[in-house]
């Protein structure tokens, strides 16, 4: 599957020559979140290391698209040394041939008419966002709370849902409200202040819809499917829900949920064991399995990985014993005293065992993959 690595914001939210004047008087600071405006979904922050790419989800796909201007900057980050491990994933996904390069602003900009309808579609209930309006809301309130105004002040921060945490506008009673209940409220709130925010709630449902749609036009104009940044993911998940396939947000979930809930002692966190797994053959047998995985549910049960190594030992069990077998067979045989033929009918019991043992292990290449991956067998 060909995915686009979708911007956070589609249309501009800072304007570029003010920004260039900020970075040149600041280097080596950003401007809160519009400093990601261009960029794809940079995965975790870590104080340490900057962003961390989401090694799981990114392994789960062929190709990948992204904007040209997204692309330079990853490639010459300069003085963002938070992006340096994006600069060494794209130097990889491009030896592979695996990145290509497209206008994204131009793609999204298409077809104005179609996504004006596709808004006037949305906006017939707005009550139907509520949940996707709280889940963006909520992760890009602590975004902002957590990286700040400057990478040397930035936490730790990872794109996770809190629903015990509430970003808002505060209203004229001098309280701070939640826009997604504002806007479940439709307007008919005993509150004075809700009725006095649903306007505002309601604009602001506008603008995280086109960017969703907006990101959609992109994907039909590319011929690819979306990943977008985290706090669109209820957005997505709604529009996509009646959509028979497995959308790009399932093999997302799939593989976040294989590598971090059934197996994190062998996901990829580093981009040298990322390349490592990407370039191995078995890599279409480790998707298809986690997708296999996921679609029956198995990835949230903590017997699957037991079972699956449970199954593991005891075909290395029965491979054990078919080389004791085989080896006393050879030696054996090697004690009559033809000359060669024991050096030959070992080899023979050799190339029969590794046979056997290629057999057995050929529906578990994938694990032998991630094993490896991990530099362990």
């Amino acid at each position: 599957m060909k995915v686009l690595l979708a911007p956070l914001f589609f249309h501009s939210r800072f304007c570029k020559h003010c920004a260039r004047i900020f970075y040149r008087q600041n280097p080596g600071s950003w401007i809160g979140i519009h400093e990601f405006e261009s960029l794809p979904p940079l995965g975790s922050f870590d104080t340490n290391r900057g962003f961390i790419p989401d090694f799981p989800t990114l392994l789960m796909f062929d190709e990948f698209v992204l904007d040209g201007d997204a692309l330079d900057r990853l490639k010459q980050p300069g003085t963002r040394l938070w992006l340096r491990e994006w600069s060494e994933l794209i130097a990889v996904l491009e030896s592979e041939g695996s990145l290509m390069v497209a206008d994204v602003n131009a793609a999204a900009g298409a077809r104005s008419h179609e996504r004006g309808q596709m808004l006037r579609r949305d906006l017939a209930n707005p009550q139907r966002w509520c949940q996707a309006m709280g889940y963006y809301n909520d992760l890009v309130g602590r975004a902002q709370q957590l990286l700040g105004d400057s990478p040397q002040e930035a936490q730790n921060f990872s794109w996770e849902f809190d629903p015990d945490a509430h970003f808002g506008l505060r209203g004229e009673d001098g309280e701070v409200h939640d826009l997604a209940v504002v806007l479940e409220d439709a307007g008919e709130s005993e509150l004075q202040s809700h009725r006095d925010l649903f306007v505002t709630a309601l604009n602001t449902l506008k603008t995280q819809l086109r960017e969703v749609n907006s990101c959609i036009t992109a994907c039909h104009e590319l011929g690819v499917a979306p990943i977008m940044w985290a706090p669109y993911r209820r957005y997505l998940e709604e529009k996509l829900r009646l959509h028979p396939d497995p959308s790009a947000t399932d093999i997302q979930i799939a593989g976040h949920q294989f590598f971090e809930v059934a197996f994190p002692a062998y996901a990829p966190i580093t981009v040298r064991a990322f390349a490592k797994l990407r370039t191995d053959k078995r890599i279409k047998a480790l998707r298809a399995e986690i997708l296999r995985a996921c679609q029956k549910g198995e990835l949230l049960d903590p017997q699957y990985p037991q079972r699956v190594l449970t199954e593991l030992l005891r075909l290395e069990q029965n491979a054990a014993r078919v080389r004791r077998i085989a080896g006393w067979i050879a030696t054996a045989i090697g004690t009559i005293p033809v000359p060669g033929l024991g050096i030959a009918t070992s080899g023979v019991a050799e190339a029969v065992t590794s046979g056997l043992e290629r057999k057995r292990r050929k529906p578990w290449h994938w694990f032998y993959l991630i094993s490896d991956g991990r530099g362990a067998t």
